[in-house]
């Protein structure tokens, strides 16, 4: 075995309420060793990485990242996705089961699973599908699903609305220990939608899809949750009163969380006065008010984790007019600087994102790794996060190159991510 020792390095690890320079020594894939101040003199330390005060942090656990490999590789390969992972400091990232076939039986959760482990780089888990064929009727094998490693069970961009199957799957989610993921929309409401309805839709000429759509179905929810006792999880929550719903069932004490995406806390609907297709989304930019409480909720701890929702698209299918436009965009690249913004702005501390972005994604999905504590997997990435740059969708290593960021300027650079103990993306 090899010790590694992380000198002069900026360690964050809320999990530890560590904040401030010190030292980690990796050996084998396991972190053998963390403090802050200087270390004493050890002979046994084979090779010295000195970080020069950058920050060293638990590695980004990305829990909601649509593949499009296997099925529709033109959109991004597995590989790509892999990599552009790595690069923008995600060490384990848990895939959406919509793809071709879809994820709903052991068999494909374990090819998926495989392949990736042979490419290399960050971990990847992958949901299973609630319902055959994503068609919201019928269940799944969840219990087979389970035993091959899903990580939970979700109906991806489509909401269950058959209460019924609802109540069962939440039923049978609780039986196997795995969250339930709802993407929250009343379809019903928005099957006809381009954007978020309101005054800005009207001005533009675009049919709206409102804004309660979320919060019906989380109400809904929220009343089988307390029958089934199940964990169950708010994807991409974008709406004030989604959110409001959100913390009275936390302070009910009811087993809820949610996540976000950089989208719904640094844009809102008037970036589509432009027409311009990359803003079109799922959920849509909301109103100011509702991006405002997204922010709020991350800075007290209502929405629980951030993830990329990255959503490969083609560009054929966002160059159309704004209303047939395929909505999604490319995210795995982007997060950490997105994230990042917030923390300049000083409207979430560094501590808050890291936790978000690591610790809590990791403990929703019951896997290793978002801490640097002694004795834990080496899944961690070294950033500077006040280095500028400016984002371009053609140097993105996803082959889906499309974001509504295109041209923002931001602060946040990574300069390596290692997963287990081995550097899979190294600044040159």
């Amino acid at each position: 075995m090899t010790t590694t020792r992380f000198l002069n390095a900026h360690l964050v690890d809320p999990s530890q309420s560590i904040d401030g320079i010190g030292y980690m020594d990796i050996d084998g894939g396991v972190i053998t060793a963390i403090n802050l101040g200087t270390p004493t003199k050890n002979s046994k330390i084979d090779k010295i990485i000195d970080c020069r005060e950058a920050m060293l942090a638990p590695g980004i656990v990305d829990m909601r990242v649509q593949s499009a490999d296997p099925g529709s590789e033109h959109l991004e390969s597995l590989p790509t996705l892999l990599a552009a992972a790595a690069k923008g400091g995600i060490t384990a990232l848990a895939c959406l089961p919509n793809t071709n076939p879809v994820i709903d039986e052991a068999s494909t959760i374990d090819s998926l699973c495989l392949r990736a482990s042979r490419i290399g780089g960050p971990r990847l888990y992958a949901y299973g599908a609630a319902t055959k064929g994503l068609a919201g009727n019928e269940m799944a094998e969840l219990g087979l699903m389970a035993e091959a490693g899903a990580v939970g069970f979700t109906n991806c961009t489509s909401s269950i609305s058959d209460s019924l199957v609802m109540r069962r799957l939440l039923a049978y989610s609780n039986m196997l220990g795995k969250p339930f993921v709802q993407h929250c929309e009343d379809h019903a409401l928005t099957r006809e939608g381009e954007m978020n309805e309101g005054e800005t839709s009207t001005r533009l000429g675009l049919i709206g899809s409102p804004s309660e759509a979320e919060v019906i179905i989380i109400d809904r929810d929220l009343h089988l949750l307390r029958r089934t006792g199940a964990r169950y999880h708010v994807a991409h929550i974008s709406t004030r009163a989604g959110i409001d719903a959100v913390r009275k069932a936390k302070i009910e004490g009811l087993a809820v969380t949610a996540d976000t995406s950089p989208p719904y806390f640094l844009l809102n609907e008037l970036a589509v006065s432009t027409y311009n297709t990359a803003f079109k989304l799922s959920p849509p930019l909301r109103s100011e008010d509702d991006r405002m409480a997204v922010i709020e909720g991350l800075a007290d701890g209502t929405i629980d984790a951030i993830s990329s929702d990255h959503m490969p698209v083609d560009r054929d299918a966002k160059m159309q007019p704004f209303g047939p436009a395929q909505p999604g965009a490319s995210a795995v690249d982007t997060l950490l600087a997105l994230c990042l913004t917030l923390v300049h702005q000083d409207q979430i501390t560094m501590t808050r994102m890291i936790e978000a972005l690591s610790i809590v994604p990791a403990s929703i999905l019951d896997i290793e790794g978002g801490t640097l504590s002694q004795g834990g997997v080496a899944d961690f990435i070294l950033f500077r996060p006040d280095s500028s740059w400016i984002i371009t969708g053609a140097n993105f290593i996803s082959d889906s190159r499309i974001t509504p960021f295109e041209s923002h300027p931001v602060q946040g650079i990574v300069d390596a991510t290692y997963v287990n103990g081995v550097a899979v993306f190294t600044r040159n």
